[in-house]
């Protein structure tokens, strides 16, 4: 039996964490040990911009530890990922060469729907409880350090996800200096974070049935164990009426007051704006999330829920609010993936880029709802304004791109290579033309062609499509878009009527 050791390193806005795990395709992910250290990075960053010197240095010393306790363990291999406050820092790529020059730790800083994916998926594997949670009507409130990400579910689909600026190390960062001029420092805090909430609830909650909070995140695991120290059958569950009538001060413990208290009072007003039944607070955590990461990937674990449905949902729930024609998009992802499928061996491309070619099928007429004559770059602008959880944003850079160039010009390499790699590049032509291909199908926006079938030719890419439709329409605009195809694949696609 295979067992891999594997080391998982938070890199966050209040903590540097490490947990060493054995995963192995019999027991999973089991946990051998767990290391924390305290690091206010957050309050560097969301006050001054930047990481000081000084906290760069401390970095470093921990990491060296980190390392020297890989070494110790036989660590097989480990990833080491940053948040919020790197994220953000503006000599971020400073404090990532010194890490590596010093500590010989690499650093990847995670996207925002990169991390909340994370969360996300490594949540709902570890816990059963919340699909159940899910089921019922679940807001799953995400808080780091710099924000917080609301996300709801909806039939056990992520439908929607918002995020807000209001982490604790954020709010404590712009509030503290103002502590010595009130009289209750909480009700400054509350008061900082009522508009947010209560404008986000109004737009997105106000005609929702939540029955559940499902609290993950930075100090939420903290929070959980000090409540089952004050009740030893705490199973992670707690009414509204009860946390109400939390007293904060007794269950803080050891945890730094200012970087748990805006927490506590954010969890306080949205359970109470929406009136759930329960909160859950998650014992997950980052690191938790980058082990299960490893594991699906290393094919060591199964997960039973497709969360490729769920980034699929999301962007379908974007479309929606732009008013998108959705009988338009499933007909043109239906068209657009058998192509894909049919020439794997011609585009060399995988699940992956199949996903973000399903994406841009779906958003790529967003823009319209802004403005007609420039659909393609107002939907460009609404893609990259926009975050879609679990897809980072060199993927929603390949997205945008795709939708952007869906006519007939594509500019060259050079054009916009300050955007995108080479292989970027490559990645979305191919994409492009597949959707140039798929779209022309149902042109009229009618889905004459309900059914296709595709067969791939030494020299052509024949596609029968069967339907009693008149489709002159689509047969004549289908020449234009086949010379691109054949530009980039080498074949010629060939469009058949079949009754």
């Amino acid at each position: 039996m295979a067992i891999n050791t594997y080391a998982a390193i938070d890199v966050g806005s209040s903590v540097l964490a490490m947990k060493i795990f054995e995963i192995s395709k019999a027991h999973g992910v089991v946990e051998i040990t767990h290391i924390r250290h305290e690091l206010s990075l957050g309050s560097d960053v969301f006050a001054y911009g930047l990481v000081s010197y000084k906290t760069i240095s401390e970095m470093c010393r921990i990491l060296k530890d980190f390392k020297n306790i890989m070494n110790e363990y036989k660590v097989a291999s480990y990833h080491a990922y940053g948040t919020d406050a790197l994220r953000e820092a503006s000599n971020r790529l400073v404090v990532l060469d010194q890490i590596k020059l010093q500590a010989d730790i690499r650093i990847r800083i995670l996207s925002n729907s990169e991390e909340r994916f994370l969360y996300y998926r490594a949540t709902f594997m570890k816990e059963n409880i919340l699909a159940d949670l899910a089921d019922e009507g679940a807001l799953i409130a995400d808080i780091s350090a710099g924000s917080v990400q609301f996300s709801i579910f909806s039939q056990d689909t992520l439908a929607f996800t918002q995020k807000l600026k209001l982490g604790a190390s954020r709010i404590s960062g712009i509030l503290h200096s103002l502590e010595p001029e009130v009289s209750s420092y909480y009700e400054l805090i509350s008061e900082y974070m009522e508009k947010d909430l209560t404008t986000f609830h109004s737009m997105y909650l106000a005609d929702k049935k939540i029955s559940h909070i499902i609290t993950v995140g930075t100090k939420i695991p903290e929070l959980r164990h000090s409540l089952m120290k004050s009740d030893k059958g705490f199973t992670g569950t707690i009414s509204r009426k009860e946390y109400s009538k939390l007293d904060f001060a007794a269950i803080l413990g050891n945890e730094p007051p200012e970087l748990v208290i805006p927490t506590l009072l954010l969890l306080r007003k949205i359970a109470s704006l929406t009136k759930c039944d329960d909160l859950y607070l998650s014992e997950t955590d980052l690191c938790d999330c980058i082990a299960a990461e490893y594991a699906v990937k290393k094919e060591r674990i199964n997960t039973n829920h497709d969360f490729t449905k769920d980034i699929i949902a999301t962007a379908k729930n974007i479309a929606l609010r732009y008013g998108v024609d959705m009988n338009h998009v499933d007909n043109v992802s239906y068209f657009a993936t058998e192509i894909y499928d049919s020439i794997r061996k011609l585009h060399g491309l995988g699940k992956r880029e199949r996903l973000l070619l399903q994406i841009g099928v779906i958003l790529h007429s967003c823009g319209a709802y802004i403005n007609m004559s420039q659909t393609r770059e107002n939907s460009y602008k609404i893609i990259m304004s926009t975050e879609i959880i679990g897809i980072s944003h060199k993927e929603r850079v390949i997205i945008a791109n795709i939708v952007r160039y869906n006519n007939e010009y594509f500019p060259m390499y050079e054009e916009i290579e300050d955007e995108i790699t080479r292989d970027e590049y490559i990645t979305i032509v191919k994409l492009c033309s597949l959707l140039r291909l798929a779209n022309v199908l149902d042109k009229s926006n009618t889905q004459k062609i309900k059914r296709v079938s595709v067969t791939l030719h030494e020299n052509s890419l024949l596609i029968a499509a069967y339907t009693i439709e008149d489709i002159t329409l689509e047969i004549g605009l289908f020449h234009q878009k086949a010379n691109v195809f054949e530009e980039v694949f080498g074949i010629r696609p060939v469009l058949k009527k079949k009754k």
